[in-house]
């Protein structure tokens, strides 16, 4: 009889292959932009969402700016500290910390990829 498979075993192995952005706050502590792929089936819905929104070519970001403060909180693990670090942000600094999670998460893609 074979060895069963570890649920444990599993999801550090996935924890480890679709990684999370860490992101230092002003205060010190740390919360981590977690990679699509490990949201729950709901949160990586309501993120497509907001992303596909980002995707218009019209889309005006000042107007975004509480659907990325909105898709922050959703990934972050720790959206209680995150939301008191962003009282203050300025739209650029939403963009900047978005674009960093998507280059730093990029697996996520795969998602709408065909292959």
């Amino acid at each position: 009889m074979s060895t069963p498979l570890s649920c444990s075993d599993l999801m550090a192995e996935a924890e480890s292959e679709y990684t999370a952005l860490p992101l230092a706050t002003r205060a010190g502590g740390i919360v981590h932009l977690r990679n699509l792929l490990m949201l729950s089936p709901e949160g990586l819905n309501s993120a497509r969402v907001i992303l596909d929104a980002f995707g218009n070519a019209e889309a005006d970001f000042t107007a975004m700016l509480p659907q990325m403060r909105d898709l922050l909180l959703l990934i972050s693990d720790g959206p209680k500290v995150l939301a008191k670090e962003m009282q203050d942000w300025p739209l650029g600094m939403y963009v900047r910390v978005v674009e960093a999670w998507q280059g730093a998460t990029q697996s996520g893609e795969a998602l709408d990829s065909a292959s």
